[in-house]
């Protein structure tokens, strides 16, 4: 388990920082409503860093899999959002 979570740390810190790059490419208007959800993002990362985990929970593979490509796709402010969403949904379920 400590290698998935070891690299469902390091998926989560990059998604966490394209993240970031996205929100500074984006318009006022954009950066208004996705701060919010980027700090969401961050406030689990930093969870997940301290290993701060639900009881009972064990990361996967496929957990890291799903990670992985979530990352991928942050990659404009026009799917930040939406990816961002899906983050927060995928963190929370260890944290």
């Amino acid at each position: 388990m400590s290698d998935h979570l070891n690299e469902l740390i390091t998926e989560a810190r990059l998604a966490y920082q394209n993240a970031v790059v996205a929100l500074q490419s984006a318009d006022i208007n954009e950066a208004l409503t996705l701060r919010p959800k980027v700090e969401e993002a961050r406030k689990l990362v930093e969870k997940l860093e301290t290993r701060q985990l639900k009881a009972g929970v064990v990361v996967t593979a496929e957990d890291v899999t799903r990670m992985r490509e979530l990352r991928e796709n942050i990659n404009s402010a026009a799917t930040l959002q939406q990816t961002l969403t899906k983050l927060a949904s995928i963190l929370v379920t260890f944290v």
